[in-house]
């Protein structure tokens, strides 16, 4: 809709500086917001949170690069593997991004001797505000679409507003769709009503986000509970909005009916429910206190 945000013209030609990455920034940055003020409530130390981004956001980059290599374009990465490297080929598989960064940011924080369970609930709303944000970059660039909706156009709601194309009513479900323009963005349907999948996704895990951090507030019974009920409710909404996903580039045809996003949702949805059950049974209560190492300034608030 708007894939750039600005465009500088310099003595080598026009240097574009897209939306999507703005969007992608915005969304660390204000989930680590989040996460800092919730830390110290746990008795970790939210400095902590300085290093844990920088590893973050690195693994975060891999691992959501390597999952659309890997599953989505194998042929381009073997061909080259230096694609891994070059932001403008290729794109960027969440859950991937998502799985690494919790991987690395566990060993991370148990290296430095923080409770990774405890420091994962607190950092597990962040990961959905973060994709809720990520999303509108998706909006933006035109990637992420939907299928082309078999319903008329009733209205647009955006007008002229975005150069990449319109937000429009439709006489019947999804009542808004997206309307792409060709030559603009990345999207490849062009001129059609779209479902707004990566709106309802950026709504749906915007809600999680809500749905988490009250649960963190108000309902926490034992360590790995938020972190449990993410991995399980997160692949249902990411399963769910993938049957109406039409964009070219993502997997499709695993076990002959699955995308990849859904193949993921599997271990994903396990790995919740295994950790759920878990901690209802084994699980320390939240409360529970703990020793700073006497070597770290860093781990704990004293």
């Amino acid at each position: 809709m708007f894939p750039d945000i600005y465009t500088q013209q310099t003595a080598t030609g026009p240097v574009e500086y897209h939306t999507w990455g703005l969007m992608l920034m915005l969304a660390f940055l204000v989930a680590t917001l989040v996460a800092y003020f919730r830390t110290a409530k746990v008795g970790i130390n939210p400095d902590f949170l300085v290093p844990l981004l920088v590893v973050s956001i690195l693994t975060a980059i891999a691992g959501s690069r390597l999952m659309h290599f890997l599953m989505a374009e194998p042929e381009l990465f073997l061909g080259n593997p230096l694609v891994f490297f070059d932001l403008s080929q290729g794109g960027m598989a969440v859950q991937g991004g998502v799985i690494l960064a919790v991987l690395a940011g566990m060993g991370f924080a148990r290296w430095r001797g923080v409770p990774a369970i405890k420091l994962a609930d607190v950092i597990a709303p962040s990961i959905a505000l973060g994709q809720s944000i990520g999303r509108i970059g998706c909006f933006a660039a035109g990637c992420c679409h939907g299928v082309a909706c078999p319903v008329p156009v009733a209205g647009s709601v955006s007008g002229g507003l975005f150069p990449g194309g319109q937000v429009v009513l439709t006489d019947g479900f999804p009542f808004v769709a997206l309307v792409f323009t060709e030559g603009v963005g990345v999207g490849s349907i062009h001129g059609l009503p779209t479902y707004p999948t990566q709106l309802w996704e950026s709504l749906s895990t915007f809600l999680l986000f809500l749905f988490l951090s009250w649960m963190w507030k108000r309902r926490r019974r034992f360590d790995g509970q938020i972190l449990g009920a993410y991995l399980l409710l997160y692949p249902v909404i990411r399963s769910t909005i993938e049957l109406f996903r039409g964009d070219e580039i993502r997997g499709t045809g695993w076990l002959g009916f699955l995308s990849t996003g859904q193949l993921v949702s599997i271990p994903m949805v396990l790995a919740g429910l295994g950790l759920l059950l878990w901690g209802w049974r084994h699980g320390l209560a939240p409360e529970t206190p703990f020793e700073a190492p006497a070597d770290d300034d860093l781990a704990y608030d004293s």
